[in-house]
């Protein structure tokens, strides 16, 4: 992050999304230091306070009474990892079709968190397409971090460059998008 800013600035970061791995008391407080916009998901037993009144609870019980494909957002500012933020949520269908509460934390703007977390899945279709599913960069040998740092901006490019090229041909002839569950099927057809 800080050499994105060093590059570019602070201000060219319009929002960071990120899963469960990415949270933290330093990590927050650096975001929010910078006043950089993130919405990031957070696992549902984290402990929140609610600030004025001191109570301490479990992100999960302030949206237990969220049904499946509902969204809500807690109208008060929190404490998560003693970070002042936001908090937001929505009931979905997991991989393992359950039900799970999907809980993100924000800078801001937690009404459009939900909204912008999807976002994030075009981030896992990037990945899967880096890592197996094409350019296939884990099947490098590389050791020395200056090899692989050049490989990986070789990639990026390519990977630029075949996104803006599937966007334009997808106007001329549309792509059917796979729902996650036949992507699934698909992925366990294959083994």
């Amino acid at each position: 992050m800080n050499r994105f800013i060093s590059l570019f600035g602070a201000d060219k970061i319009k929002c960071l999304l990120a899963d469960r791995e990415f949270i933290g008391h330093k990590w927050l407080a650096y975001l929010n230091k910078l006043n950089i916009k993130y919405h990031i998901r957070i696992r549902k037993n984290f402990w929140v306070e609610i600030p004025g009144n001191g109570h301490i609870v479990k992100a999960f019980w302030l949206f237990n009474n969220l049904k499946i494909n509902q969204c809500a957002f807690y109208h008060k500012i929190v404490r998560v990892k003693g970070e002042l933020c936001y908090l937001s949520a929505s009931r979905i269908i997991n991989r393992q079709n359950a039900p799970e509460l999907q809980i993100i934390v924000s800078f801001n703007k937690p009404d459009e968190a939900q909204a912008l977390f999807k976002e994030r899945w075009q981030i896992e279709s990037a990945f899967k397409a880096l890592k197996t599913s094409g350019f296939n960069i884990k099947d490098n040998h590389l050791t020395d971090i200056e090899r692989i740092s050049k490989l990986m901006a070789l990639v990026l490019i390519a990977f630029a460059w075949v996104y803006r090229d599937g966007i334009y041909l997808d106007a001329f002839s549309p792509v059917k998008i796979k729902t996650m569950e036949e992507e699934r099927k698909a992925s366990s057809n294959k083994t």
